[in-house]
């Protein structure tokens, strides 16, 4: 989902309560924070040697660790931290969005955006675990390009080299020039 995207679901959907679930039935907890939005740009060399250039907003979600009970966020609360945040820089509007979420038994993850379930008096926001992938698989066209694409195909043993025995010739001691 794109950044536009998701500021515009809340913006259609004013003083909802805006939840998070990080795996199916697992939910960050309503007393959350939003404490900072990333423009993230990646710069990257994949294994076929090509440049990929592309960018990310990354949202991050944490919890204090003192459970706050009048604490939440709701979609006019996101969007003006939105706005707190687009008055010192613009956040990527046509950049994928992520949000960035871990706690005690989750590891941090960056997690993009499953769906998007209006409840009627909530908006429950349903992130998904990513999973690496290899560019030069994913541009590969044909199976055998696919197969070619990552590393390529096993390739024929090479002889192995056998180390010779070195006689103490004393030609590597300390100040003899060999090293």
């Amino acid at each position: 989902m794109k950044t536009n995207q998701f500021t515009k679901t809340l913006q259609e959907n004013p003083n909802k309560a805006l939840f998070f679930e990080y795996q199916s039935g697992q939910y960050v907890r309503t007393d959350y924070h939003i404490t900072e939005i990333k423009n993230v740009n990646f710069d990257t060399v994949d294994c076929g040697g090509i440049r990929n250039q592309w960018s990310e907003v990354h949202i991050q979600l944490w919890e204090n660790e003192i459970p706050e009970p009048n604490h939440a966020v709701d979609s006019s609360k996101a969007l003006k931290i939105f706005d707190v945040v687009n008055q010192v820089r613009e956040t990527y509007p046509d950049a994928e969005i992520k949000f960035e979420y871990g706690n005690a038994t989750f590891p941090t993850a960056v997690l993009p955006v499953h769906n998007i379930k209006d409840t009627g008096n909530a908006l429950i926001v349903q992130l998904i675990a990513d999973q690496t992938t290899c560019k030069a698989k994913d541009r590969a066209t044909t199976p055998e390009e696919k197969a070619a694409a990552c590393c390529g195909p096993a390739q024929e043993a090479k002889p192995k080299l056998v180390m010779a025995s070195i006689q103490d010739t004393g030609s590597c001691a300390p100040g003899s020039g060999c090293c």
